[in-house]
């Protein structure tokens, strides 16, 4: 069996073929368990969705190792934050 060297242990086979058939302006979401990832993956082109029990932090450093963002677009990164004023559960 061969192993592929430098890469994040993080992405398994499943996440590097998701974000291999990836193109330029393509989106990933990288989400919570609060997230209905799998009724939205259902719309995508790969209909996967794939599990990370890790932190952001780690889950984008992962990613980021292999799949650059796309700086020609304007918004390269969005994130969702609790309103002000709004109480976290």
């Amino acid at each position: 069996m061969g192993l592929l060297k430098g890469i994040d242990p993080l992405l398994t086979a499943d996440i590097l073929h998701i974000l291999r058939s990836m193109g330029h302006g393509d989106r990933l979401c990288i989400c919570d368990c609060n997230f209905p990832a799998a009724q939205v993956a259902t719309q995508t082109t790969s209909g996967k969705h794939a599990i990370l029990t890790v932190s952001l932090t780690e889950a984008l450093a992962a990613i980021c190792s292999v799949l650059p963002l796309d700086f020609f677009e304007e918004k390269q990164a969005i994130y969702m934050a609790p309103q002000k004023g709004g109480a976290m559960p």
